[in-house]
């Protein structure tokens, strides 16, 4: 199914909650949103404390991802409008919540969402790829980097990308929800920090853009938390600072 736009959500839960939450989601939570007709695809991503260690920028211009916030990462492909996508997704959360269906999943906080165009994809030569296929090749983590300005210069650093060992495609995506911010989305495989340093180093972004976050996170293995000690022995916030349960996780 040909990927229209994503669905782009950052989220935290406390850490003695880390493997019910991530339980329910992988159990619960993710199947019914991924057999949406409107959803062609989801993933999961964690960034542990030695992703964190080299999110640029230090000081974060994001709120969603300031002081060791958004270590989790849910990005869905839509298979129509992403507006569209996550208007339908709001309404079914309420038939999921009178089903009960979202009880069990312990204090968590969206951080930050978002439902964002697909504009352009570049993918690795040597995979022969139609546009098409790129929002939906394999990949064990990613790289997001959220920039306002540079659209000129943004797709020429992704073809230089992709020919870093680790990078099989980019996918670009512009903000509904923020004006002129967009995301360029690096689907990669092997060691995750080794991959991102190297791209940064071989294709770095040009002065027209303001480098919003450059954060990269490994993707979850489903029922695969061993992240989670490494999480609750660093120093990323154990408990929430908010008290409430945010809507659209």
């Amino acid at each position: 199914m040909e990927a229209k736009g994503i669905i782009f959500t950052a989220l935290d839960t406390d850490h003695d909650n880390i493997e019910s939450w991530n339980r329910w989601y992988d159990l619960e939570h993710l199947p019914p949103n991924i057999a949406m007709p409107e959803i062609a695809g989801g993933c999961r991503y964690v960034a542990p404390p030695e992703l964190h260690e080299i999110r640029l920028p230090v000081v974060g211009t994001h709120p969603g991802f300031d002081n060791g916030k958004g270590v989790n990462v849910t990005i869905y492909l839509t298979a129509v409008d992403p507006g569209d996508a996550i208007a339908a997704m709001t309404e079914f959360r309420e038939v999921l919540d009178a089903a009960g269906r979202m009880e069990g999943a312990g204090r968590r906080a969206v951080r930050t969402g978002d439902a964002m165009d697909l504009s352009w994809v570049v993918g690795d030569p040597a995979l022969r790829l139609d546009d098409r296929d790129v929002p939906h090749l394999g990949h064990t983590g990613i790289r997001v980097v959220l920039r306002r300005g540079g659209g000129d210069d943004a797709r020429s650093v992704a073809e230089a990308a992709v020919g870093v060992e680790g990078v099989h495609g980019v996918m670009s995506c512009a903000s509904r929800f923020f004006p002129g911010l967009e995301a360029d989305i690096y689907l990669l495989s092997g060691v995750t920090a080794d991959v991102t340093l190297a791209i940064r180093a071989a294709a770095p972004y040009g002065g027209g853009a303001e480098i919003v976050l450059d954060a990269p996170f490994d993707g979850i293995a489903p029922l695969d938390y061993s992240f989670a000690d490494r999480i609750r022995a660093s120093d990323l916030p154990a408990v929430l600072d908010v008290d409430q349960v945010m809507p659209d996780d």
